[in-house]
C-alpha cells in the first residue's frame, strides 16, 4: 500500500515533466560576425518583441561562425514566436538608422520579413509540443 501511495504522489510530477520539450534553435546567416545574439520567446501578440515580456530569454556569444545551434530545455507546449537580433557592437540594443530601419542583423521565427515593418506575432507563431523540435532562423540585415 505504501508503494502505491508513493507512486500516486510522484506520478503527476513525472507526467508534467515529460510534457516539456527539448528544442534546438539554429541561427544562420551570421556571416562570421562576432557579437551577441539576443533571443526572446513570446506567447502573445501584446508581448511580442518586448524583451521584458519574453517567457524564455537567452544571450549567446557568437565568435565568427556562419551558423549556431542553441538548445533550449523544458519548453512548455504551446504557441510561441521568437524574435532575435545580433548585437555586433555590444551595446545591448538593436541599432537602427534615423528611419528606424535596423542596422544590425535580426530575425523572426518562420523567417517572415515584410518590407516596411517588423513581422507580427501571428506571422512568426509556431507550435511546440511533445517531442524534440527545432527551427532555423535565417538572420536578415
Amino acid at each position: 500500500m505504501k508503494k502505491l501511495f508513493t507512486l500516486l504522489i510522484f506520478l503527476p510530477l513525472i507526467s508534467f515533466r515529460s510534457a516539456e520539450t527539448k528544442f534546438v534553435l539554429t541561427v544562420s546567416n551570421l556571416e562570421k560576425i562576432k557579437g551577441k545574439l539576443y533571443i526572446g520567446w513570446y506567447r502573445s501578440a501584446d508581448d511580442f518583441r518586448k524583451s521584458d515580456k519574453a517567457v524564455y530569454q537567452r544571450i549567446v556569444e557568437v565568435d565568427g561562425k556562419e551558423a549556431v545551434d542553441i538548445p533550449f530545455e523544458n519548453i512548455s507546449p504551446g504557441t510561441y514566436a521568437v524574435a532575435i537580433f545580433l548585437d555586433k557592437n555590444d551595446n545591448g540594443k538593436m541599432d537602427t538608422n534615423m528611419l528606424g530601419i535596423p542596422k544590425e542583423k535580426y530575425g523572426f521565427s518562420n523567417n517572415k520579413y515584410p518590407l516596411t515593418r517588423a513581422a507580427t506575432f501571428k506571422e512568426s507563431a509556431f507550435e511546440v509540443g511533445g517531442n524534440e523540435h527545432s527551427i532555423t532562423i535565417k538572420l536578415k540585415g
